[in-house]
């Protein structure tokens, strides 16, 4: 049983609902009591002893997966990562084999409780299992989208350093469903916050706070989750239910489920830090390769002190095209 509270506590994962117009149908039925009442959970708390705790059994990491290899990419070599050669420059993030961020830990940060893609525990990003009557189409989504049919269901998924412009893109998802069809986000909030101050000189400070000007500099905030739900209901969306959901980058959070996420989101954070960097710090903040990794060997050791009580904000989102859009 975990020890009461030790100091501060933080909020756990909550949902709040988006009132919709009377004259708009109500969900589906296995949707209705999320879309209806707010989803609450137990506060995370910190847990001074969680460096010898049995909750994580032999978790100390997991195993790195190679994602699925495609002849059709064409690709650019610099500081020994590969970048698509299609719009070349435009996507920030390495397309090699190496294993992405945010791997192994989404598919258990789903908020169960508001998955309308019940895809349970599979991962259905770098372990792809398509059965055949599933076709691949690749384009830029921040293109005209010129789809020939519209769909019942859209996800989009660890978007946050994509677009330029996030709101239109989902204004042309709008336009791509089906009057009743769904559209799904799920993304983090950056940067990683803090629960107690951080120490000073603390790298993983640092590398927030330049990740985030980097991006910045070139047009794609990285800080715009958390304007998803007010963009959706701008739209024209309804039945927009919203989850946040705080997961520690190391298992300083009491209860066994948060230290389990901990484990999975600081092993993904620690094999995606050069992917998510190493672009943004050398293209566009002027830094040298070797400049990059000391500081990133620095985020790797605050993220694994049980002093630095740092945590990620996740975002689960979806709402409905309303049937009559007249």
């Amino acid at each position: 049983m975990d020890d009461p509270m030790d100091t501060d506590s933080l909020h756990g994962p909550h949902a709040a609902a988006y009132a919709p117009p009377a004259a708009h149908p109500a969900p589906p039925a296995h949707m209705q009591s999320d879309a209806a009442s707010m989803v609450t959970a137990p506060s995370l708390q910190i847990d001074n002893r969680w460096e010898r705790d049995s909750a994580l059994g032999d978790m100390s990491g997991v195993s790195s997966t190679m994602s699925v290899a495609s002849s059709i990419y064409d690709h650019v070599v610099e500081n020994g990562r590969t970048y698509h050669r299609y719009k070349e420059g435009k996507y920030m993030l390495p397309n090699d084999e190496v294993l992405p961020p945010i791997g192994h830990a989404c598919p258990y940060i789903a908020y169960s409780q508001l998955q309308i893609s019940n895809t349970g525990n599979r991962n259905m990003g770098h372990r792809i299992c398509a059965p055949p009557n599933v076709s691949f189409e690749i384009c830029d989504a921040e293109d005209e989208w010129s789809f020939s049919q519209k769909f019942d269901f859209i996800h989009m998924r660890a978007i946050v350093t994509c677009f330029m412009d996030p709101k239109a893109v989902f204004a042309q998802a709008y336009e791509a469903l089906e009057p009743g069809g769904w559209i799904e986000l799920r993304d983090p909030i950056m940067p990683f916050q803090f629960l107690t101050p951080p120490p000073e000189n603390c790298a993983l400070k640092e590398w927030g706070e330049k990740i985030i000007e980097a991006a910045a500099r070139i047009g794609r905030h990285w800080t715009n989750a958390r304007y998803y739900g007010e963009w959706l209901q701008e739209l024209g969306f309804v039945n927009i239910v919203e989850a946040r959901e705080h997961v520690g980058l190391n298992p300083w959070m009491k209860g066994s489920r948060n230290k389990h996420l901990a484990v999975l989101l600081g092993t993904d954070m620690s094999n995606g830090l050069e992917s998510m960097s190493m672009a943004l710090f050398t293209r566009v903040l002027g830094w040298e390769p070797e400049r990059v990794h000391e500081l990133l060997e620095g985020v790797r050791q605050d993220m694994m002190d049980p002093k630095i009580h740092a945590y990620s904000e996740g975002v689960h989102i979806y709402g409905m095209k309303p049937y009559d859009t007249t």
